[in-house]
């Protein structure tokens, strides 16, 4: 069997919904002999009455109940559907989820570049733990992982090579670092999550297994890094993140030698048939900004 017309469809949708063919005439803005017409249409290609007609009165069957419950379904898979193809409204705003860590020490300090290049964009930014699932619906995430997030696209944006720093006023009070074995006099600063990324650079470096005296552990990565610009020890900085405060003289690296942590921050986006104007622009925005700072 052919699918009936459409206008028959959103007749019998309103019709059955306020259970009166004028009350659907006014909300669809047509006569009620339209929506009568449309309805009568609609029973001879289904071959089944959808209305009982009692003088002036109509009422819905018990088979135009059941197939009014198809229709909404039918209607409401539509109208996701279009919401979610419908990408292009720049009214919409660009709905990032993220690590606290890059948000806040990548994106935050460049942010002002991005509303300069598209100054109707609205921006909502959220973040997340590294250990906590991404929504249902986003737009974009910038991730720290191994670039595996099921059947999602994922762009590695920077891998996390990890090097000492330290302020220059933590340096100047604290014992002399001449070699990396001397570490075991300072006080490092690490996260939970990475209890063993000060002993992974240090056997890289050749010093072997610290026995540390003082190690103060923080929740995230941007508390640990605060707290290394206040000159409460030395951190693991990651590269793509500090260079600014080296420039600056804000922060000293006194070893040269980095290791690769095995992972980094990506760029993920849902499986979609067509990628949003605004996810474009950002991927484009952001991938040039990266391209940029390490050449």
């Amino acid at each position: 069997m052919s699918l009936p017309p459409l206008n028959a469809i959103r007749a019998f949708e309103a019709a059955g919904r306020l259970e009166n063919f004028s009350r659907a005439a006014a909300e669809l803005n047509v006569t009620p002999g339209a929506i009568s017409r449309q309805i009568k249409n609609l029973e001879q290609h289904l071959g089944i009455d959808l209305f009982a007609r009692v003088g002036n009165e109509v009422r819905i069957t018990a088979a135009g109940r059941l197939y009014l419950g198809y229709v909404n379904e039918a209607f409401a898979k539509l109208e996701s559907g279009t919401r979610a193809i419908s990408v292009d409204r720049g009214s919409q705003p660009l709905h990032i989820w993220g690590s606290r860590f890059f948000i806040r020490l990548w994106l935050l300090p460049r942010l002002p570049d991005f509303h300069l290049q598209f100054p109707d964009q609205e921006v909502l930014i959220t973040t997340v733990r590294p250990d906590e699932p991404l929504p249902s619906e986003f737009d974009v995430a910038i991730m720290l992982g191994k670039g595996s997030w099921n059947s999602m696209g994922a762009e590695l944006l920077l891998r996390r090579v990890l090097m000492p720093v330290a302020s220059p006023s933590y340096l100047k009070s604290a014992p002399p670092l001449r070699a990396p074995a001397d570490l075991e006099q300072h006080t490092l600063l690490e996260t939970s999550a990475g209890l063993d990324q000060w002993d992974q650079w240090s056997k890289h470096a050749g010093a072997g297994s610290l026995a540390l005296a003082r190690r103060i552990t923080f929740t995230s990565t941007d508390l640990a890094f605060s707290a290394a610009l206040d000159g409460l020890g030395i951190v693991l900085g990651r590269r793509g993140f500090v260079e600014n405060d080296l420039r600056k003289g804000n922060l000293i690296k006194p070893f040269e030698h980095t290791v690769d942590a095995g992972d980094g921050f990506y760029l993920i986006t849902p499986d979609r048939a067509r990628v949003p104007a605004k996810v474009r622009q950002f991927k484009r925005w952001i991938t040039g900004q990266l391209a940029a700072e390490q050449a």
